[in-house]
């Protein structure tokens, strides 16, 4: 319960902050800037007195203690008369498009989140098609976070390994559950929040630059519902639409056989990769509050505002920081060259941001993100092709995978006006480096930078769509070609979001962790230490590792070889240990084993049971699994 009071408390700063700090702007501005505020101080207050006390409750309730006093700051430092809200005095027209659109798209993807997130059933776990990859992952890093308590971060999937990896979307959850909310809610809720956020910000960033709610709906639909031609292959014949709905990744969106790799936001980027969707969360408000200072306004305050907030970004999510200074890039390049009033003024803006957004960022980047390159060829490298690899046609590759938004947008970027075009300038540069280099050992992770350009040209076609229909005299021909766009620029991403509900559904889900896993799991939280180290198979949906947050000798691969980890050793050890522990007894001391568990996943692996049964305690069985401690060997 009282994680959940926690995560509110900062929401509700960020508001009383956004309130303060944007006054002048509309009461769903103040509270969605106000939201993605409090999202992050959520993420970052417990982080620096975890440098002194741990990521423990102490740390909270010292960021806690910190928080009330902003708020009272806050609160005593308002002028006589002034409320909360203050844009509330005035009367406003609430425009109930953007409240339509943003919360029917809020209430689908949050019933995916909830089906797909260890979703009980008869005593299981169970997932659906998009995050039965990632989940587990990210589980291990919230449990280990908050049962460990040690900060900074290691890695409970190769015990000693510091996290480089951006924590703060995992460890704003360790928070809720360190802070007593139930697993699964403290999964969910920040996500929750996130996605809100999200949604809102593509929302607000579209008709902010088009001036226009019809263009607004149009980029909202272009981004979220997006995909290529890849119906096409279930229209012929090539794939059944039974595969679609029960197959295990046979969308229209994500054909990898076929090369359809434009995979869509809401089922492949904002359900199962948490960093992308946090990281979006502040990008989004970001550029928001960048397109103010440098090409609206040219407030002063929305540049530091700006600055502050993109320097929270690397351990958020390192990509969305790198996307965002490729996009400053150009909108620097862009304001500075065709500004011709206050340019002295502007220029001071982008100082400012400049050197705020890198100064809070660095510290970051070379604690955490450079560690992680340092020294490895998997991440910065050139490479040409993304993922196509020359195996089509260029231009094919990204007609067939883009779609209509494709021409619709080269057409759009030579007729729309000068600062328009400056607004989608990053896209270029963004698809430009992205096509020749890549930033992290799995190739199609540079996507994370490509939506970001995608965004901006969203946004730029939806403007001179809306420009183009409104030239048509006859209204019912606009409708019709409005809609038919639609439907053709929608309907494999249409297909994708159904199949992905689908899959999350009673009867069609995925088992994560089955009964004897989650039985197990409760008695390791409840007769162990968060210190000891398990012997366990490199299975994705390890249970010990996910549910338990305890070390494990070696996760799996899939995860650690993507992270640039030297994980190989450990592997080797840990199968070894599993199918020959006789002749390992060293290894077990190498690697302060304390326990060794025995399910599905280690029996396929080979490990020696009858062995464990003979010289090591069985200290726990039920049904298909049993743990035995390391340490009380039988004479």
């Amino acid at each position: 319960m009282f994680g959940i009071v926690w995560l509110c408390f900062w929401q509700a700063l960020g508001i009383l902050i956004s309130d303060k700090l944007f006054k002048e702007r509309r009461r769903v501005i103040i509270v969605w800037l106000g939201s993605v505020i409090g999202l992050l101080l959520a993420m970052w207050t417990p982080i620096l007195p975890a440098l002194f006390l741990g990521f423990t409750v102490k740390a909270h309730i010292v960021a806690l203690a910190a928080g009330l006093g902003a708020a009272s700051g806050l609160i005593l430092s308002r002028g006589k008369g002034e409320r909360p809200l203050g844009a509330l005095r005035k009367k406003q027209k609430t425009n109930l498009r953007p409240v339509f659109l943003t919360g029917l798209f809020f209430v689908f993807t949050a019933f995916i989140l909830y089906t797909h997130t260890l979703r009980p059933i008869n005593g299981a776990y169970y997932t659906g098609q998009s995050t039965y990859g990632d989940m587990p992952m990210h589980l291990s890093f919230i449990t280990s976070m908050a049962e460990q308590g040690r900060f900074p971060f290691e890695y409970s999937l190769l015990p000693g390994t510091a996290l480089n990896y951006p924590f703060l979307c995992d460890s704003v959850s360790a928070s809720l559950y360190l802070l007593g909310t139930d697993l699964r809610w403290a999964y969910m809720l920040p996500m929750l929040i996130a996605l809100a956020d999200v949604f809102c910000g593509v929302w607000h960033l579209a008709a902010l630059v088009t001036q226009s709610s019809k263009a607004a709906i149009f980029a909202f639909l272009f981004f979220f519902l997006n995909g290529g031609f890849g119906t096409v292959y279930f229209l012929n014949g090539d794939y059944s639409f039974s595969q679609l709905m029960n197959g295990f990744y046979f969308t229209p969106t994500n054909l990898t056989d076929e090369g359809m790799r434009w995979v869509n936001v809401i089922c492949d980027l904002l359900i199962p990769q948490r960093a992308t969707l946090f990281g979006w969360c502040a990008l989004f408000a970001v550029m928001y509050l960048l397109y103010l200072a440098m090409f609206g306004e040219g407030s002063r305050k929305y540049a530091v505002c700006a600055g502050v907030l993109g320097g929270a970004l690397p351990m958020v999510h390192t990509h969305s920081f790198f996307a965002l200074g490729l996009v400053s890039i150009c909108w620097m390049i862009y304001t500075l060259g065709a500004r011709k009033e206050n340019k002295r003024a502007l220029f001071t803006n982008w100082l400012i941001y400049g050197f705020l957004a890198v100064s809070l960022a660095a510290p970051q980047l070379f604690a955490w993100s450079f560690r992680s390159v340092g020294g490895s060829d998997h991440f910065l490298r050139l490479h040409l092709d993304w993922v196509n690899n020359g195996n089509e046609n260029f231009f094919v590759f990204w007609l067939k995978n883009i779609g209509i938004l494709l021409p619709l947008s080269v057409i759009a970027f030579f007729t729309a006006d000068r600062d328009t075009r400056g607004f989608a300038s990053g896209a270029i540069l963004i698809f430009v480096i992205g096509e020749l280099f890549v930033f992290q050992p799995n190739v199609y992770d540079n996507n994370k930078i490509f939506y970001v350009g995608y965004l901006l040209a969203c946004i730029m076609s939806a403007s001179e769509l809306v420009t183009w229909l409104s030239a048509l005299k006859n209204g019912k021909l606009r409708v019709l070609l409005a809609a038919v766009l639609l439907i053709i620029s929608s309907n494999a991403a249409a297909l994708s979001i159904a199949r992905e509900i689908n899959s999350g559904l009673k009867g069609n889900a995925y088992c994560h962790f089955d009964e004897s896993a989650v039985m197990a799991a409760e008695y390791i939280k409840s007769n162990t230490e968060p210190s000891d180290v398990f012997l366990t198979a490199d299975n994705h949906n390890n249970a010990v590792a996910s549910l338990t947050g305890r070390n494990i000798v070696c996760g799996s691969p899939s995860y650690l070889f993507y992270h640039g980890l030297d994980y190989l050793p450990a592997n080797t050890d840990a199968k070894r240990m599993l199918s020959s522990p006789g002749s390992s007894r060293g290894l077990f001391d190498k690697y302060n084993v304390d326990y060794v568990f025995i399910g599905p996943s280690e029996i396929y692996a080979g490990a020696d049971k009858f062995w464990f049964d003979e010289y090591f305690d069985t200290v726990y069985s039920y049904g298909n699994t049993a743990i035995y401690k390391v340490r009380q060997e039988k004479e």
